[in-house]
C-alpha cells in the first residue's frame, strides 16, 4: 500500500484510489481497532433500512433508478 504518514494534529490522509476502491465518502466513521501492535480501522456501514410498500403491480418506470433507491445514513 505504500507508506502514510500521520501529521502533528495525529491526522492521516487515506490516498483517494484508496477511497475509492473501498467507496468511502467524507463523514465515514470508522472504529478504531488496536490489534497485535496494529492499529486497524474499520469502515463503520450503517444497516440497510427495509422498507415495504403495499403496491401490488410495480411498473418497469419504478426501478430506472434502482441503483439511488438504497436507504440510511
Amino acid at each position: 500500500m505504500g507508506k502514510i504518514r500521520m501529521d502533528e494534529r495525529g491526522r492521516i490522509l487515506i490516498p483517494r484510489q484508496k477511497r475509492a476502491k473501498l467507496r468511502l465518502k467524507p463523514g465515514t466513521e470508522f472504529e478504531l481497532i488496536e490489534e497485535k501492535g496494529m492499529l486497524v480501522l474499520k469502515p463503520i456501514v450503517p444497516k440497510p433500512l427495509r422498507v415495504q410498500s403495499n403496491k401490488q403491480n410495480w411498473g418497469r418506470e419504478a426501478f430506472l433508478d434502482a441503483g439511488e433507491a438504497t436507504f440510511g445514513d
